[in-house]
């Protein structure tokens, strides 16, 4: 098989096989997708690092990964302007880990029925069916990528995964090279 005639559309990932939610989903509910979602019967979670969210129509409205969800969980320790520094240890306060574990989870708690709008990746490339694997690969490689959204008529279909693309031209390769 060769290279050239290999696409994304014959190694996609349908939609049905990756976490996808609603753009007026909570980031809750992003959370609950991305620990539980499984596209096999299986008895555990498959567990996903990202998910893509569609308008009502079906059209990409972006992405939601891991560390957008924890930015803004845990705003104030990541983007920590306005804290004061630590004066040392108190009776009150005498392991600085515990007093940051406990506010850290309930501020995490608050912002838990936010709109998954706050976190989503709304300027993110995208693949069209049609393309080819050695261009996918070139794509994903230089723009640092790993999973990219699959669109066709302007919907989103399916995802790739760069483990799938090394996957296919690695099979390629090895065959082109074993021939006589």
């Amino acid at each position: 098989m060769s290279t050239e005639k290999q696409i994304i559309r014959d190694i996609m990932i349908p939609l049905a096989g990756f976490p996808c939610l609603k753009e007026n989903s909570t980031v809750l509910e992003a959370i609950q997708q991305m620990r539980s979602f499984c596209p096999v019967s299986s008895s555990e979670p498959c567990g996903f690092n990202e998910l893509m969210v569609v308008n009502d129509k079906g059209e990409l409205v972006g992405r939601v990964t891991q560390q957008g969800i924890l930015r803004v969980l845990f705003s104030t320790l990541l983007d920590p302007v306005g804290i004061k520094s630590f004066e040392g240890r108190t009776q009150e306060y005498s392991d600085l880990s515990t007093l940051l574990n406990g506010v850290l989870m309930r501020e995490g708690v608050n912002h838990l029925n936010a709109g998954v709008t706050k976190v989503i990746e709304k300027e993110i490339r995208v693949l069209p069916t049609t393309t080819d694997l050695i261009q996918a690969m070139s794509i994903m490689v230089l723009c640092g990528e790993t999973v990219l959204p699959v669109v066709e008529q302007g919907l989103l279909c399916g995802v790739v995964k760069l483990a799938d693309i090394f996957g296919a031209i690695g099979d390629t390769l090895i065959e082109i090279n074993n021939k006589p």
